[in-house]
């Protein structure tokens, strides 16, 4: 187990990483736009990711997934120190919600992905900067790199458990 266990942490610590530079990215990126009116002239436009439900919903995911990370990582660090598990029934939350956390995480990412995809696709950049959508898209990738951590050590988890209490009784 021991092997298995500091692979897992480090999974978790990637995933922690992951996870908020997709929340710093994500919360800090703004586009800024210059847009023609008729009856004010040329009026300053700024967009933040706020301003769009997908983004705030990969926020909300990515901000739940490194907050989960981050206890798991703990969880971990006690794991490899110690060598055996906290206890039984943490066991099974570390195998079924690490699965539905890392589930949650890659639905931000896709919805971020696909929110930037459809404004990518607005004729002439009607809305938003090249910058901007790059920002943001580079916040949906790390997003979805904190997804295959967390579903990697989901699977390293499930394996530690089989390993550790299936097989002894």
């Amino acid at each position: 187990m021991g092997c298995l266990a500091i692979v897992n942490l480090l999974l978790r610590v990637l995933s922690f990483v992951c996870l908020v530079t997709s929340v710093t990215i994500l919360t800090t990126s703004t586009s800024d736009m210059r847009v023609a009116s008729v009856f004010h002239g040329d009026v300053e436009v700024k967009y933040r990711f706020s301003d769009f439900y997908a983004y705030r919903y990969m926020l909300a995911c990515s901000g739940a997934g490194f907050v989960y990370s981050l206890l798991q990582t703990a969880i971990a660090i006690i794991q490899v120190k110690t060598g055996d598990c906290v206890c039984d029934k943490l066991s099974h939350f570390d195998v079924y919600a690490d699965k539905i956390m890392s589930m949650i995480v890659g639905t931000g990412a896709a919805a971020g992905f696909g929110l930037t995809v459809d404004l990518n696709r607005l004729p002439s950049r009607a809305m938003v900067t090249i910058d901007f959508l790059n920002k943001e898209n580079a916040a949906a990738g790390f997003c979805l790199a904190g997804f295959a951590c967390n579903m990697i050590s989901s699977f390293i988890s499930f394996k530690i458990f089989k390993d550790d209490y299936l097989y002894d009784c």
